[in-house]
């Protein structure tokens, strides 16, 4: 094969992407498919059926004009499929669907303490470990029939191969599901009886075997192409840092969820109340994280503006005339059960519209990062490393750390595709990070203070 590539399957809450890439991590071909769940019976739940027709009609184009031989799902977090033999027993889960309060309350019961998972409890099923409690009570003989209960990246590695396998960046997802001192599953799937529900652990960069023969068929592609196990996106994002960086860093990685990632703070000092948790990254090792909802409460909050273009002087003006943007316009983050309200005048333009808005994601992303502690560079990564003004505000927000951006606005599928080198000590990791230059804000630092009086008194 002259010139092998590796296809990496990208589930985003928003967007589904299958990108072609080269073996040193240039992106060649991509394509893209809105992810949209189906608000219908039994729950809503995610239209996997619509994705995997899109993915063999794309793969099969893609197989036309590139050699491809490694295939590496990446995918978000708090989703499982249900499957025996070739069937899935029940629609997989969005993790926005309400979960009916008794089996809230029920879980409540069962669940560990943060001290032994680091999950906190979260809203709908962003906890795993709530929504198989669920699935088993309310749904209970489809359950009982489930040979496997598989995590996202690996449904998808299944559906490409055939082989079934669990991998812990995803088990340790915040999920009740992992113990990540002791690197095993949690005193909740021993209550429950769940341990012979997942599969050999692999690590996310093992091969699980080739593309099954009607995978094969449907596509062209190459019946040696692997299949590897598979990875959580925010951890594909946080991989590409930890090989490609030789110095101490703290990482953001930024989309629908906008997550900040401080590896050397100690779990004592996490507070499960704030939605500061531990993941587990691709090594084993618990990874402290804050995170929130940052790109829906963006979309949510420049619905009104007529372009996303905005200029240093909208942000000095919204600065000026105090308008602000409270939390929280999306479920989970640092001000968990706080409703988010504007107060102050209304802004005069779109440009203001989505100048108060950064405003108030830079605000909000500086609160995870002061109550991480994060140390070292600061690497702004994925969807909002494009903002430059957002960028910009952070340099001026942060405690003195330096702060630089990589331009590869998709991280996640970088670090994932990359996954096929892992184990190639020779392999040039695709890091080129600018440094971000902070702005001269009049009134920022009193708009700061303003604003965290207004969120948290206590601050």
């Amino acid at each position: 094969m002259a010139n092998p590539r590796t296809l990496v399957l990208d589930v985003g809450k928003t967007n589904v992407k299958l990108l072609v890439m080269s073996k040193a991590g240039e992106i060649l071909d991509e394509a893209r498919w809105e992810n949209v769940s189906i608000d219908a019976a039994p729950y809503l739940h995610i239209d996997v059926d619509g994705i995997w027709a899109w993915m063999l009609e794309t793969m099969a184009q893609f197989a036309k004009s590139h050699d491809i031989n490694v295939i590496v799902p990446t995918t978000h977090g708090s989703t499982a499929a249900l499957v025996a033999g070739r069937e899935l027993l029940l629609p997989i889960a969005d993790y926005e669907a309400a979960i009916p309060p008794e089996f809230v309350d029920a879980f409540k019961a069962v669940s560990p303490p943060f001290s032994e998972t680091f999950s906190p409890d979260l809203p709908a099923g962003l906890n795993l470990g709530r929504q198989l409690f669920w699935l088993q009570n309310a749904h209970g003989d489809a359950f009982a029939r489930a040979e496997w209960a598989l995590t996202y990246p690996q449904y998808w590695s299944w559906m490409l191969s055939g082989v079934p396998a669990s991998e812990t960046t995803s088990l340790g997802c915040h999920s009740h599901l992992w113990n990540p001192l002791e690197d095993r599953f949690s005193s909740l799937v021993e209550s429950q009886g769940w341990a012979g529900l997942f599969p050999p652990r692999k690590a996310a960069h093992d091969v699980l075997g080739p593309i099954s023969k009607e995978v094969q068929q449907a596509t062209g592609l190459s019946s040696d192409c692997q299949v590897l196990c598979g990875i959580h996106d925010g951890n594909a994002a946080f991989s590409l840092y930890l090989r490609g960086l030789e110095r101490p860093f703290s990482l953001l990685s930024t989309g629908t969820w906008v997550v900040a990632m401080s590896p050397r703070l100690p779990l004592n000092k996490l507070n499960a109340k704030r939605d500061t948790l531990a993941i587990v990254d691709i090594n084993g090792n618990p990874l402290p994280v804050g995170r929130f909802m940052g790109g829906r409460e963006f979309e949510i909050l420049t619905e009104g503006a007529e372009s996303k273009d905005f200029t240093e002087q909208d942000l000095a003006s919204v600065i000026a005339k105090r308008s602000f943007l409270l939390p929280s316009f999306a479920p989970a983050g640092p001000f968990m059960g706080r409703t988010g309200e504007s107060r102050g005048p209304d802004p005069a333009s779109s440009g203001e519209i989505v100048a108060r808005a950064t405003l108030y994601l830079a605000l909000m992303t500086e609160t995870s990062m002061r109550m991480l502690g994060m140390d070292g560079d600061l690497m702004i990564d994925g969807g909002f490393a494009g903002n430059t003004l957002y960028c910009r505000l952070l340099a001026t927000l942060g405690d003195g750390e330096k702060c630089f951006v990589n331009h590869q606005t998709e991280g996640t599928a970088v670090g994932a595709g990359m996954l096929a080198s892992w184990n190639d000590a020779e392999t040039r990791w695709p890091l080129d990070p600018s440094p971000v230059a902070a702005l001269d804000l009049p009134g920022l630092a009193e708009y700061t203070d303003q604003w965290r009086r207004q969120v948290d008194p206590s601050d």
